[in-house]
C-alpha cells in the first residue's frame, strides 16, 4: 500500500477530500502556464464574490446533530473507513473550549494575535473524525480529529475555526481567525506537547469564505435549480478554494441506515486560484426535503472511491408537509419549529 493511499484514506475521514486529493499542483511549463490560464477563466466565470443570498431562518438549527459512516475501495480492498460526526450548537457552549485553546497558543512576544471574542451573534459547528475498522488499522493509520468553527449569523462566513488533529504519535492543534474587513486569516498553529514554539501567520483572505465544517450547512441553504452552479468559496491553512457546484437534473433515491430519502445530485469541483488541475469526481447527495441533509458523499479518482453515508441523525422538525424522508429511521427528530424550509 502506498503512503499516498495511507495519506487518501487519513484526508477522507479528515473531510479534507475536496482540499487535498483529486488534485496535483500544474508544472511551471509553457502547457502548465496554459491550462493554469483556462482553469483561471473557467473558474472566474462561476466565482461570484460572496456573500451568496444566505438568509435566515435556515434549513438547520441548533442542536442537528448529523453521523456519518465512512467507507472505501481500491480492488482488491474494501471496507469500512472510519466516522464522522457534525452538530450545531450555541457559541455561548464552545467558549470554554475557545478559551483553552487560545491559552494553549499564545502568540510569540509581539506576534499576530487571533481574535476570539467580540463577535457579531453567530453560530458554532463541531465536527469529530475517527478512523474505525480493518483497513485504518491494517495501514496503522489512527486519526482522532476535532474541529470547531464559528460563523456570522447573517451570512454564515467563516470568522474562526480551531482543530485539534491526533494521530498515534502527535497531536497538532491550530486557530484560525478572520478578519473580513481586512480580507485576511491568522493562523496560531502549535504542537500538542508545546515542545515547539507557536508559529503564527497572517495571510490574505476572502472577505467570505466557508471552511471544511461549514461548506456543507452553506450549501444547504441554497436553491436547488438543475443546470444551476452555486459559487462556493473554501479556505484551508494557506490555500484558497473555489468550488463551483452543478445541480445536476438528477433526482435518485438513497437508502442508508438512517432510512430513505429522495435526493439532488450535486457535482463539485475544486481549484486552488488557478493553479490546480481538478481531477477525479465527486459527488453529493441532499435530501429534497426542507432539512437538505446531506446523506451521500462520494469521491473517486485514480481507482479509488471513498463513500460517506449519513447513519444517524438528529434533526428539527419542521412544520411543513414534506420535510420527512420518504422512511425516515432518526434516533431522534426535536419537535421545534425554529427553522423553516430554504428559499
Amino acid at each position: 500500500m502506498t503512503n499516498r493511499l495511507r495519506l487518501l484514506l487519513i484526508s477522507a475521514l479528515g473531510i479534507l477530500i475536496v482540499a487535498t486529493n483529486g488534485q496535483e499542483r500544474t508544472r511551471h511549463t509553457a502547457a502548465g502556464v496554459r491550462e493554469q490560464a483556462s482553469e483561471q477563466a473557467a473558474v472566474g466565470a462561476v466565482s461570484v464574490a460572496p456573500p451568496l443570498p444566505i438568509r435566515a431562518p435556515y434549513p438547520f438549527a441548533v442542536g442537528e446533530k448529523l453521523t456519518y459512516e465512512f467507507s472505501f475501495s481500491r480492488f482488491p480492498l474494501t471496507g469500512k473507513l472510519g466516522e464522522l460526526e457534525l452538530s450545531v450548537v450555541r457559541p455561548e457552549a464552545v467558549q470554554d473550549a475557545v478559551q483553552a485553546m487560545a491559552s494553549k497558543l499564545r502568540p510569540p512576544e509581539g506576534g499576530q494575535t487571533c481574535q476570539t471574542t467580540g463577535w457579531p451573534p453567530s453560530l458554532a459547528f463541531q465536527a469529530r473524525a475517527q478512523t474505525r475498522g480493518f483497513l485504518p488499522a491494517l495501514l496503522g493509520v489512527e486519526v482522532r480529529n476535532d474541529y470547531l468553527s464559528i460563523v456570522d449569523a447573517a451570512d454564515l462566513g467563516l470568522l474562526y475555526n480551531q482543530r485539534t488533529l491526533r494521530s498515534r504519535r502527535r497531536e497538532q492543534l491550530q486557530i484560525t481567525c478572520h478578519e473580513r474587513p481586512a480580507a485576511t486569516r491568522t493562523i496560531l498553529e502549535g504542537d500538542g506537547a508545546m515542545a515547539s514554539p507557536v508559529n503564527a501567520r497572517t495571510l490574505p483572505a476572502r472577505h467570505w469564505t466557508t471552511d471544511l465544517q461549514t461548506f456543507w450547512y452553506v450549501l444547504r441553504t441554497q436553491p436547488l435549480r438543475p443546470g444551476a452552479t452555486i459559487p462556493m468559496v473554501l479556505t484551508e491553512d494557506h490555500r484558497v478554494y473555489d468550488i463551483p457546484v452543478t445541480v445536476t437534473p438528477e433526482v435518485e433515491t438513497i437508502t442508508t441506515r438512517a432510512g430513505r430519502f429522495r435526493a439532488h445530485k450535486l457535482d463539485l469541483k475544486a481549484y486552488e486560484s488557478g493553479f490546480t488541475r481538478y481531477q477525479g469526481t465527486f459527488y453529493l447527495w441532499l435530501s429534497t426535503d426542507a432539512a437538505r441533509l446531506p446523506v451521500r458523499v462520494r469521491f473517486k479518482a485514480r481507482g479509488v472511491t471513498v463513500t460517506g453515508e449519513l447513519v444517524h441523525y438528529t434533526v428539527i422538525r419542521q412544520r411543513t408537509a414534506d420535510t420527512t424522508p420518504v422512511c425516515p429511521k432518526p434516533s431522534h427528530v426535536l419537535a421545534s419549529a425554529a427553522v423553516s424550509p430554504a428559499p
